[in-house]
């Protein structure tokens, strides 16, 4: 069976007494100079799964951003300060060095490294659908990228930036080149997939899933490929059920323990709380996942943090606001990549549409009972909530929100059905940062709250890391004048 770790058990006294080649003296067994593919593949999964994963203000504030939490003390990410702590620069060199370049190492090594040809071919498709994924998080954070330059420093040391909406549309033909090369009657990672263990079918499900997905984030710019792609994508076969998740599991033990212990608990911080933002809409309609969000242990009462300004944790002259719960800072929590509760809202979403066939009530029903029952909720407690008039998908009413998004303008096309999938789909998208941010940013809802000292309006897109203004500075001007700017409020091309 495949290790993740490569050890290297070299005995000095028996190589000693076996020759007198005192070269061997320079080799460092401890620290060997390559790796095997598989090895690579399972290090560049598990640092994108930490990347996206992490609540360290450094490098990853989706989750502020989203307003799913508030900071305590120190608020400057929660008013959209990205420049304090070099946030883009931190986010773009994790994903393109951390997790890109190993994935990229690995698809290098496999042909060398793997015997048989249809298990090379799998574990290749592999990792390009894990890139396809990694590049999805990129260019629809920054516009713009390096992208068909990207991870070759040997040729390209300063590579140029791809235009964004040209980089999408590749990735949507990469990831269909992938599905077709899948062959589920080969082998492929084995246990070196740290996702689904090597399991052909569920990758096929994956990136089918991850098509669709991605098809969707087209959906106003483009709907004639939307609908092509989201119907190829479920007669592939996407997620049925919450068996199909795309699920890490850490381990809880250091240094292969979820990240968001790391920060919070190993670390000794209390810097975060829930926000109203996400509280009172859950408290109004009587949610059954706010046990496993957050607590009321402190106040005795659900109490939300007011987003940009100081939400004291010990202040006794008022009551405590509602913390983070021990379910999320578990050091063993799983992190998702794609469920099928976000699966079923955006095939909701594509009823309304008109790209498919179907019942968007079904869906939604659907996408609402997996949320809570992958939260911990039964499936009673779904039927429940959903039978509240103010949750059934026929009567949901809009208007939950928190205030103005915060920015130069709202949609004013706005439809109930945007409403009710996206507020449901905003609260089972929880510690899923980023994938919240973007759904804000596509359906304009739920509306976002206005932070106590914003920075800027609600960034629409990360600012490029600085550096590339001085390293690249030729290629990083001509995507700047290309997106009409460097700024948070540039809105995205496949945004209406």
């Amino acid at each position: 069976m495949k290790k993740i770790i490569l050890y290297s058990i070299v005995s000095v006294f028996a190589l000693a007494s076996c020759q007198k080649n005192m070269t061997n003296l320079n080799i460092d067994t401890k620290n060997p100079s390559t790796a095997p593919s598989y090895a690579l593949f399972s290090n560049a999964q598990k640092n994108l799964v930490d990347y996206i994963t992490t609540p360290n203000v450094n490098s990853n504030i989706f989750t502020l951003i989203a307003q799913y939490w508030t900071e305590a003390t120190y608020t400057d990410e929660s008013n959209y300060n990205l420049g304090n702590r070099n946030i883009p620069q931190n986010f773009w060199n994790n994903l393109y060095v951390g997790a890109l370049n190993n994935f990229q190492q690995a698809k290098l090594l496999i042909p060398n490294d793997v015997t048989d040809p249809a298990v090379a071919k799998n574990e290749l498709e592999m990792a390009d659908i894990m890139q396809v994924y990694t590049y999805y998080y990129l260019v629809n954070t920054f516009g713009n990228i390096p992208y068909s330059q990207a991870n070759n420093i040997n040729k390209y040391p300063f590579p140029a930036y791809d235009d964004a909406k040209t980089v999408y549309y590749d990735l949507l033909n990469r990831l269909d080149t992938c599905i077709n090369g899948l062959n589920p009657s080969a082998g492929s990672f084995g246990s070196a997939d740290l996702l689904y263990g090597g399991d052909v079918n569920s990758w096929i499900k994956f990136a089918n899933s991850l098509k669709l997905k991605m098809a969707m984030l087209i959906a106003d710019s483009d709907p004639t490929t939307a609908q092509k792609k989201v119907n190829e994508a479920i007669n592939g076969g996407v997620f049925q059920s919450n068996a199909d998740n795309a699920v890490f599991r850490y381990t809880g033990i250091t240094p292969n323990a979820n990240p968001v212990w790391v920060n919070l608990i190993q670390s000794n911080r209390k810097d975060y709380v829930i926000t109203k933002t996400l509280l009172n809409p859950m408290v109004a309609l009587n949610d059954p996942r706010r046990s496993a969000y957050y607590t009321n242990q402190y106040s005795g009462s659900d109490i939300g943090g007011t987003v940009g300004v100081t939400n004291t944790w010990n202040n006794y002259s008022n009551p405590y606001f509602s913390p983070i719960t021990g379910t999320i800072v578990d050091p063993a929590a799983p992190s998702i990549l794609l469920d099928y509760a976000e699966i079923s809202f955006l095939q909701a979403e594509a009823v309304e549409r008109n790209f498919i066939a179907g019942s968007a009530e079904t869906f939604y029903n659907n996408g609402v009972t997996a949320s809570i029952e992958e939260w911990g909720g039964s499936a009673t407690d779904a039927a429940t909530y959903l039978a509240q008039p103010s949750v059934a998908y026929a009567t949901a009413p809009g208007g939950l929100g928190a205030g103005a998004i915060g920015s130069t303008g709202t949609n004013t096309s706005t439809t109930h059905w945007k409403q009710a999938i996206g507020l449901q789909q905003y609260i089972a998208y929880y510690m899923r940062g980023f994938d919240a941010w973007t759904s804000i940013r596509r359906l304009y809802y739920p509306a976002m709250a206005v932070p106590g000292s914003p920075k800027s309006p609600f960034p629409w897109r990360y600012t490029y890391p600085a550096n590339e203004a001085t390293a690249n500075g030729p290629n990083y001007q001509a995507a700047k004048t290309a997106m009409g700017g460097d700024d948070v409020t540039i809105k995205l091309w496949w945004m209406q």
